[in-house]
């Protein structure tokens, strides 16, 4: 298991914004390649339902629920930015709790906190 300190580099820093579709924000690998086949998200302690997640890469909008089937392909330097469905976040602080399921590191999880632009 990576430590929270070097996992927290996949998070783009000041990506977190309020959107139509819900609030978003960024990741870029900067570590290792990684096949995703689980996503859970939480914000402020309120874990986001897996429906209400997806994933935006090349364009293409993946639920995270079609993780556990599909897999994603994370390469170093990609950039993907994972979207939660019909949230809309206040102004002001909020952590987001982030756990990934791996086939090559097993599960993944680290915190940050950032503020919507």
């Amino acid at each position: 298991m990576l430590p929270p300190a070097v996992l927290r580099q996949l998070y783009v820093q000041g990506s977190l914004t309020n959107t139509p579709e819900g609030a978003t924000f960024k990741l870029r690998n900067s570590l290792a390649p990684a096949t995703v086949i689980g996503l859970d998200i939480a914000v402020d302690g309120q874990k986001v339902p897996a429906e209400n997640i997806a994933v935006i890469a090349g364009g293409q909008k993946r639920a995270a629920q079609e993780l556990a089937t599909a897999g994603y392909k994370f390469n170093v330097r990609d950039e993907v930015t994972i979207l939660l469905q019909g949230l809309a976040l206040q102004p002001g602080a909020h952590k987001i709790d982030i756990k990934a399921k791996t086939k090559e590191w097993g599960e993944l999880a680290f915190d940050v906190t950032d503020t919507p632009r």
